[in-house]
Order: C-alpha cells, then structure tokens, then sequence
C-alpha cells in the first residue's frame, strides 16, 4: 500500500509539473507574439502613412489648382476640360471593369475580406490602380472622400506584410487577419493624423473578435502611420482652422448652448437616415439602368465643369469647404446653396461606385447643416459668436454617428482634431442622440447597407 501510494504520488507530481510546463511555455510565447505583431505592425504603419501622406499631398494639390483653372475658363480651356474629363471617365471605367474591389469606398470591401467572404488577390496591383483611380477622379472634382480608401490602402500593405511575415500561414488565420486590420487602421489614422480614431474605428466597426494581439498590433500601426505623416512629412491638419474652438465648462449659462447641441443633433439625425437612404438609392436609380460603367461615370464627370465655374466649393472632398465655414466666409443662402448642391452632387457621384470614400463628404454636410443652425441662433441671440464654431464641429460628429453608427469613433475623431479633451462628455452626447434618431427614422450603418448588397 505505501509503494502504491508513493507511485501515485510522483505521478501525480510529474503531471503537475508537466502542465506547469506547458502553461508557461504558452504564456512565453504569447508574450513573444505580442512583441512580434507590435513590430510587424509598425513596420505596416510606417509605409501605409507614406502611402497616405502621397494621397494627402497630390489632392491637395489638386484642390488648390482646380478653383484657378476654372476661375479664367475659355474656349481652348474648355475642350481641353471636357478631353480630360473624358479619358478620366474612360481610365476609371476600364479600371472598375478590370477589378471590381476598385469601386468605392473600401471599408465594406475590407469587412468582406474579414469576415472569409471575398479575399483580396492581389493587394499591390489593386492599391497601385485604386490610388491612380482615386488622384484622378477626386482631384478632377467627383464629390467623395479619402478615408475609406486610405483605409483600404493600408489594408493592402497589412495583407502584402502578412504574406511575407507569415508566408506559411493560412490566409484566413488570426495572425494574417490582425495585420490586415492593423493597416486598415493606419490608413484611417494616416488620413485624419487621428491615431486613436483609427484604433476604435477597427474595434467597433471593422474586427468582430477583439484581443490584446489585435489591440498591439493595431495600435503600433495607428501610432507609426500618424507619426510618419505629422512628423516625418509635417503635413497640415485635414481642417486647418478647427482648434480655434472655445473652452465648454458646462456651467449654468451655457446650459442653452448645450440644449441647442442636442436639437441640432436630433436635426442631424433625421437627415443622416434620409441621406443614408438616398445612397442606397441613387445605387439602385444606376443598377436599373444597366448601362455601361463608362456611361455611369460621365454623368459626373461631365457635371464637374458647369459646377467649377458657378460652384466649385462643393466639388472634392470637401475639406476646404469645411476650413472656410470655421473662418466664418459665408452668409447663410449661399450656405444653403452650398448643402443642396454638396448634398445632390454626393449622391450623382456615389451611386457610379466610383472609386472614393463617403467620410469626407457626410462631414462637409454636417458642417454646413451646423452652420446654417449655428446662424439662425445668431439671429435669435441664443448664443454668442465665438461658440457658433462648436455648432460646426458638433454637425460633423453628429453626421458621422448618424450615417456611419459608429458614435465613439465619430467622437473621438472630432477630440482629436480638436484637441479639446473637455469636449469628450458632450461630443459623446451629442453621437448617441444622433445615433438613436437615425435608428428611429430606420436609418442603417451605410457599410453594413453596402455590403449586404454585394452579396
């Protein structure tokens, strides 16, 4: 009996020390997988931010040219447009036509590759041609953004990086997907030089299963991409004159101002349901046509030349619209002018599925929305001039919840353009009454809408 219980024993013992063994071992090489996705991420931040900072750099350029070369329009210059226009038309057609991952914003495209249901084949082909699709049709002067392709851009470098990193992997492992997420978020950090926006935007809208891998690797590249773009290249902020806000200390006076924040953001709720709506529509109005894909894109192209020579604020992204709102340029009818003509010309070029994304342009809408509530309050004395910036600020974020349904990311972007971290309790009240109005009035998340419909 005593030899039989001294086996069991040491037995029992070696078991012990075996699974001690093994758990450690595991932990070791967690901690070794952590560091390894935090150097591999900042490896794909480092060139997703040198991508970006190349996009940034020639549509700006772009969009400071593009006001002088209609400013003075003659004959010569005329054909010369419509030429131009035309074979832009022709290299976005045969490009869309060519790879269909190409066409639009890229974020639904990325939710696709994440969730096993499409892969993406070729990632440095579809960012060389996607890039040249998007310099050309933006900087022409179709109303989209840049965000959701910067994203998809820096999707294309995590996916290019994965295969080298992790060559002997399945393409759909956790390890390949965390980097292929990590650059979708440098490219969004990249674009707005909002590092933290790009992390949260990837835990609540992009990755389904959240873990201390993803949240290193991600941040790393977040971090590294922003770095690159503010530091390396100093590049201006995206709207240049939004710090110029004022300190918000909730206090007994203000209270009105707060008050009006919130029926502006029941306001933009409403309109960002009926603007999501609109979307999907002006994609279906193009579907029942069933014409070509050149056909599609010369609506707006050729719409391009009437509007930048009697209203070309609202071609591009928007972002300079936004700048000249903050610097108070504008009275309030060519204000309204500006939001019907944004707000019809988004949609001409969205429903084309035109390479661009929609972040910029839904921003620009809230903008101009806060400015025209900002002036009524004016007028009525609700408030003094210096807060009637916040109303600007406050319509963007709102339009991003309500469009996007992503309130946390939308509130933590404007923080971080801002710098004003007093606005954090307000700017997350102001994204969730947004949000809860555009469910009400039935208003989808414009990815998800988007992606459902490719399936």
């Amino acid at each position: 009996f005593f030899q039989h219980t001294k086996n069991f024993s040491f037995k029992l013992h070696f078991k012990k020390n075996l699974c001690y063994n093994f758990v450690m071992k595991k932990i070791t090489l967690r901690h070794k997988f952590r560091t390894i996705l935090f150097f591999e991420g900042a490896a794909i931040g480092i060139f997703t931010g040198a991508t970006i900072f190349l996009l940034r750099f020639l549509i700006d350029k772009c969009d400071e040219l593009r006001p002088i070369w209609f400013a003075e329009i003659n004959f010569e210059k005329f054909l010369t447009t419509i030429s131009a226009l035309f074979f832009i038309a022709i290299f976005l057609s045969k490009t869309m036509d060519f790879d269909k991952q190409i066409g639009g914003s890229g974020v639904p495209q990325i939710k696709s590759v994440l969730q096993n249901k499409t892969k993406m084949q070729n990632p440095l082909r579809l960012l060389a041609l996607k890039f040249a699709a998007v310099i050309f049709g933006i900087g022409a002067g179709i109303s989209l953004g840049r965000a959701g392709v910067a994203m998809q851009f820096g999707a294309c470098v995590g996916n290019f990086f994965s295969k080298i990193f992790h060559a002997n992997l399945h393409n759909n492992s956790a390890e390949k997907k965390i980097l292929f997420a990590a650059g979708a978020s440098a490219g969004l950090s990249a674009v707005f030089t909002a590092p933290l926006a790009g992390v949260i935007f990837c835990i609540e809208e992009l990755h389904e299963k959240f873990s201390a891998e993803f949240l290193t690797a991600t941040v790393a590249a977040s971090i590294s991409a922003a770095a690159v773009v503010e530091i390396i290249f100093g590049i201006r902020p995206i709207f240049e004159t939004i710090t110029a806000t004022p300190q918000f200390f909730y206090s007994p006076s203000q209270i009105k101002i707060f008050l009006s924040l919130i029926i502006l953001a029941i306001l933009i709720g409403i309109i960002g349901a009926f603007f999501t709506k609109c979307l999907i529509f002006s994609l279906e109005i193009y579907e029942k046509f069933n014409c070509r894909t050149l056909y599609k894109i010369l609506i707006p192209m050729l719409l391009i030349l009437p509007i930048g020579k009697f209203l070309p604020q609202i071609l591009g992204c928007g972002n300079i619209l936004v700048d000249e709102l903050l610097r108070g340029k504008f009275i309030v009818s060519a204000i309204v002018i500006f939001l019907f003509g944004k707000f019809l010309f988004t949609l001409i070029c969205f429903g084309t599925n035109a390479p661009g994304g929609i972040f910029l342009p839904l921003l620009t809408i809230g903008a101009l929305i806060g400015s025209i509530f900002s002036k009524i309050g004016l007028a009525l004395n609700l408030f003094s001039p210096e807060f009637s910036t916040l109303f600007i600020i406050f319509g963007m974020v709102a339009m991003f919840a309500a469009v996007v349904k992503a309130p946390i990311t939308g509130s933590i972007l404007i923080m971080e353009l801002t710098g004003q971290f007093s606005y954090l309790l307000i700017l997350i009240s102001v994204s969730c009454v947004a949000f809860v109005i555009s469910d009400l009035c039935g208003g989808e998340p414009i990815f998800s809408a988007l992606q459902h419909r490719k399936k």
